[in-house]
């Protein structure tokens, strides 16, 4: 379900199609001036990189939630439904809300010529400010120079780690793309770095001067240590120059690269006003959910384990495999892989065919205009590496299909949103659920958070 529904928000969104990308911010500075400015009524944090945006800003958004600050969280794209992109405090916006804010918004004659992410950009930032948030984090789309999101006069940023994707908008560099992604920078605005390919941070820290922007780096300016991969998540250690005795933290998202994101998340924070006493770091870190990134699901002893990620360029294919390995999931391992055309889906395959026993690949409903062939990959994949690949229709048949070969082992389904979104609602997986609610329960008795944690809908939706 892609707008939750009929109405305005469908007769906003149905008509643009979603993959459409068109850079500039002539036609979003012309929208938002026509709604009265509402990204100026609150403070904003703004988060750029290939990977690790979202799980980034999930962090910052609860840590600031935990502190007490009413927060909206922006991210994209969304697994199953759009308004999975607006949160507040952890909820979706209301539907209600959501539909007057879209009624607004097609009223204005400057949304007519806007494309799909310039119009949710202004409906977030719209149902943001009618809201009375204090302060919202941002993620950008596509690049920072140019994204819809660069309107905004942030308090703080930070850019995840930048890998090659999306060249054909961005460049065909890491330094190029670190070039698109340092537009974000504002001058006297206090800017956080992830770890970066040495081509990319020697650009970074180019820009930022250049922007009179003072910046900290994760691995200088803090650090984190002592990371920990189990069934119940990731426990590490983060110091910084601001915690210089450390302090450890805890949360159900799984992955050294999760450790990593939380880090950039409160080392951007702590060079704010905004900065989080430990208990708010605490709570908001073990409270950070999103769906669809290394998100497993159990269904109890000897069933599929079945992890849904996803990965859709070679660096997010290498953090998911090191997951993998750090973790030791039951064998037979088998993927199930669904991309889109414009992807370097050669990459991606052969990274998991090192620890996959088998592959399946597969084509997701939509885009209709990048969809990849699933049988030319497979031959591919076959002849080049020599695993066992099969190629299916759809993603409910590949599903199943993987499911039936893993048995007791693990299924992991992955390649993009699309794959993923599909596959998390199946009829057919319904016998096995997320292993969130295991994890909350094993932080909360270890971080003493009482909140439930998660982005979720709204209750009856």
């Amino acid at each position: 379900m892609l707008t939750g529904g009929g109405g305005a928000l469908a007769a906003l969104l149905d008509p643009r199609p979603m993959t459409t990308a068109r850079l500039g911010l002539e036609r979003i500075e012309a929208l938002l001036e026509a709604l009265g400015r509402p990204e100026r009524t609150f403070d904003a944090f703004h988060i750029a990189g290939t990977n690790g945006k979202g799980s980034t800003a999930s962090f910052a958004a609860r840590v600031l939630q935990a502190g007490g600050f009413r927060t909206g969280l922006y991210t994209s794209p969304h697994l199953t439904d759009v308004r999975e992109r607006f949160v507040i405090d952890g909820e979706w916006i209301e539907e209600a809300q959501i539909e007057e804010s879209a009624s607004r918004i097609i009223a204005s004659a400057a949304s007519r010529d806007c494309t799909y992410f310039e119009v949710t950009t202004a409906l977030a930032f719209l149902c943001f400010s009618r809201s009375g948030v204090d302060v919202a984090v941002i993620e950008t789309g596509l690049g920072g120079r140019l994204d819809a999101t660069n309107v905004l006069r942030p308090v703080g940023s930070a850019i995840t780690p930048v890998g090659l994707d999306h060249m054909e908008a961005l460049g065909a560099s890491y330094a190029a793309i670190a070039a698109e992604k340092a537009g974000i920078f504002k001058p006297g605005v206090p800017a956080s770095l992830g770890r970066m390919p040495g081509e990319a941070l020697d650009m970074l820290e180019r820009r930022a001067v250049a922007a009179d922007t003072p910046i900290a780096r994760l691995g200088r300016e803090a650090e984190v240590s002592d990371v920990r991969l189990g069934p119940t998540g990731t426990r590490f250690r983060y110091s910084s120059g601001q915690r210089p005795d450390g302090m450890a933290l805890a949360t159900w998202l799984t992955g050294r690269h999760q450790a990593d994101n939380a880090a950039l998340a409160l080392l951007m924070l702590d060079r704010s006003a905004y900065a989080p006493d430990e208990g708010s770091a605490r709570r908001g870190v073990a409270a950070a959910r999103l769906p669809g990134r290394f998100e497993v699901w159990r269904p109890g002893p000897g069933r599929t384990t079945l992890v849904f990620d996803i990965a859709h360029n070679p660096a997010a294919a290498d953090i998911l495999c090191e997951t993998i390995t750090s973790l030791s999931p039951a064998r037979p391992r088998i993927a199930v892989v669904g991309m889109l055309a414009d992807k370097d889906w050669r990459a991606v395959l052969s990274r998991l065919a090192l620890d996959m026993d088998a592959i399946i690949l597969t084509r997701p409903a939509g885009p209709q205009g990048r969809r990849w062939d699933p049988v030319e990959a497979a031959a591919w994949l076959s002849h080049e590496r020599g695993r066992v690949v099969e190629a299916h229709g759809d993603v409910a048949e590949a599903v199943l299909r993987g499911r039936a070969l893993a048995g007791p082992g693990t299924l992991v389904v992955t390649g993009s949103a699309h794959t993923v979104g599909e596959a998390r609602v199946l009829p057919a997986l319904a016998d096995a659920r997320p292993q969130e609610d295991m994890a909350r329960h094993a932080l909360r008795s270890e971080t003493g958070t009482t909140d439930e944690g998660g982005t979720h809908a709204p209750r009856g939706a």
